[in-house]
């Protein structure tokens, strides 16, 4: 990152966290009804970047045990699981991000917490995640694993990356988001996985949640979060990115891939998960409506 963007988004920080000071003091904000911790479960390629970007201009980034990035705290190994360490720091935190599954999320979450999503089209996850590896330059990566991670999915093609059996394909494609929703994402990336009742869990999941968004409708999803959760409702910068990135492509790059190219070769790959946010579309009306009360947790056991 450039001195000119560091300074731009030290500033935007700065000036948050000063205005949400100042409008606790001046009675004009209800501090009283904000959670005493927020958790997004955060799905790949939905935004996150953005979201994330908001709730750190009130809590500080990584140098504040308030703002809690959890991936952070994984092995260097492939798909290792939140260190007990990193579960600890995590109940503590006041604002916890990452890319964990349900069942980690159980490990960790306050009673009182408040738990939202956003989620995006299958499809249109998937391309942009696929656009994203190929700006990802494997050789910064701090962890051995992240580096093969990412050099291995790179050599694929736009096919065998959408269609083919390589285990970190597996992984990052087939049905990802009942996989991370249902509490078992890894150990079931394989196409015999009980992808059926994953998804019946993944619902179920989705319906104890606080808040449900879509990339789709951001703005406007994002300025209802906010105002259910007692935030101050200020501006927002979008956060692409992988159009910050400078391409870092492999070989077999299909640089003009579409979402039609992913819905040919991956539709069984994407077929629980499309199922899965249709689903949610029909439920979000009502999970959203929900009023949030300290001290209470929705338990659906039916």
């Amino acid at each position: 990152m450039t001195f000119p963007a560091k300074f731009k988004r030290t500033a935007y920080r700065a000036w948050h966290r000063a205005f949400f000071r100042l409008q606790a003091l001046c009675g004009k904000m209800d501090v009283a009804r904000q959670p005493a911790q927020t958790i997004f479960v955060h799905i790949p390629k939905t935004a996150g970047s953005s979201i994330n970007e908001y709730f750190a201009s009130f809590t500080g980034m990584r140098r504040s045990d308030k703002f809690f990035p959890i991936d952070m705290c994984r092995a260097d190994q492939d798909y290792a699981e939140v260190s007990e360490e990193g579960l600890q720091r995590a109940r503590n935190a006041m604002y916890v991000t990452g890319h964990f599954d349900w069942h980690t999320l159980e490990a960790f979450r306050r009673p009182d917490a408040f738990v939202f999503t956003f989620l995006r089209d299958p499809a249109e996850r998937l391309l942009s995640f696929y656009h994203y590896i190929h700006h990802i330059d494997e050789r910064k990566q701090t962890q051995k694993s992240q580096k093969r991670w990412f050099s291995q999915l790179k050599s694929l093609t736009l096919e065998e990356f959408c269609a083919g059996d390589d285990p970190d394909a597996l992984y990052a494609v087939n049905n990802l988001m009942i996989r991370q929703m249902s509490g078992r994402q890894n150990g079931t990336a394989g196409t015999d996985a009980p992808f059926q009742e994953m998804l019946a869990q993944a619902v179920k999941n989705l319906e104890t949640l606080n808040y449900v968004g879509f990339q789709k409708t951001f703005d406007d999803d994002f300025r209802a979060l906010v105002q259910k959760t007692g935030f101050p409702p200020l501006h927002l910068p979008r956060e692409n990115i992988t159009q910050k990135l400078p391409a870092y492509p492999g070989a077999t790059y299909a640089a003009n891939a579409s979402k039609q190219d992913i819905l040919n070769l991956a539709a069984p790959r994407l077929e629980w998960d499309i199922k899965f946010y249709q689903r949610a579309q029909s439920l979000a009306p009502e999970i959203n409506k929900r009023p949030f009360k300290k001290n209470s947790r929705i338990d659906l056991k039916n």
